[in-house]
């Protein structure tokens, strides 16, 4: 099958156009607040979630009295505007999000989307050609904990005793991050570029230059030392694009603390050792088990430092 232009400048407008894809906790909200310093860039921040989660063809309602998590960021709609942004979630369809990734963006440079696999739902025709892909992994052991921890935070509920499993019925979710992210990126290699970008987590704290340096590069985004760096605080988040609900409640969400460590950054935090796989809970030994495949495939893929 022949592939779509992977050209991902657009020849009139000079335009980057960069899809970062995600999985949970694996440090994206840094990243992107980080390359949101980048000259003349605009962050379109997690539109797919948006669909899936709000918009028309939602699967899930806004609020779930099981989930604080969506309540938290409901309230946001009763809240003043605070983003420059910020659109409705009534409008939110997977074809609307598409043509807000083809439209023009005067006086911009970059447009970089950071999303998840997920939450694209396979609606891979809904991808516009003149992207460059990057998708962004980080070990399920850390990813687990990390994810468990923070949700049950929100929730009010004992991490020690919830099981995973049931805790992602109570938040309307599945245990396929990794496989989303994995069959997402070849579909990508398969229509619309061959090598696509994949970093890891770990590579990125460990050694920020060397692989923010060759991310940059690989997907034609200019980088500078500078961008190692970056003032504490929410405020750049403001620039920010999105829907109403996803990014102020999610500014709301960090008074609780989901953000809170990506908020309050000034730069990358040092890389942490992995937990063996002995010291996380069996719930979340069976999650990591099931991920591992996808990540170890990904990881193979990636930029190394």
């Amino acid at each position: 099958m022949d592939m779509e232009s992977s050209c991902n400048t657009d020849p009139r407008l000079g335009l980057t156009r960069v899809f970062i894809w995600c999985v949970p906790r694996s440090l994206s909200t840094v990243l992107t607040k980080c390359l949101s310093y980048v000259d003349g860039i605009q962050i379109f921040d997690e539109p797919c979630i948006s669909a899936f989660k709000y918009g028309p063809e939602g699967k899930k309602p806004i609020v779930n009295q099981l989930n604080q998590i969506e309540s938290i960021r409901a309230s946001a709609l009763n809240q003043e505007v605070m983003f420059e942004h910020v659109f409705d979630d009534s409008k939110c369809t997977y074809g609307w999000i598409r043509q807000q990734l083809e439209a023009d963006y005067p006086g911009k440079k970059v447009l970089l989307v950071r999303d998840h696999a997920i939450f694209l739902d396979t609606k891979y025709n809904t991808i516009p050609p003149g992207f460059r892909h990057a998708f962004l992994i980080r070990h399920p052991y850390k990813v687990f904990p990390s994810y468990k921890r923070a949700l049950t935070k929100h929730l009010n509920m004992d991490n020690d005793t919830t099981n995973w499993n049931e805790l992602l019925k109570t938040i309307d979710r599945s245990n396929c991050s990794y496989e989303m992210q994995f069959k997402l990126l070849r579909y990508v290699q398969e229509h619309f570029d061959a090598n696509p970008v994949t970093l890891d987590a770990d590579d990125l704290q460990s050694n920020p230059s060397s692989i923010l340096s060759q991310f940059c590069q690989a997907v034609g985004i200019p980088y500078s030392d500078s961008l190692l760096e970056w003032p504490p605080g929410h405020d750049i988040m403001k620039t920010w694009k999105g829907s109403k609900l996803q990014m102020q409640g999610g500014l709301l969400e960090n008074e609780n603390g989901y953000f809170e460590n990506a908020m309050k950054s000034r730069r990358f935090f040092p890389v942490t050792a992995t937990p063996k796989r002995s010291e996380l809970s069996q719930d979340l030994q069976e999650a990591a088990d099931y991920s591992m495949p996808f990540y170890e495939k990904m990881y193979q893929m990636r930029l190394n430092p």
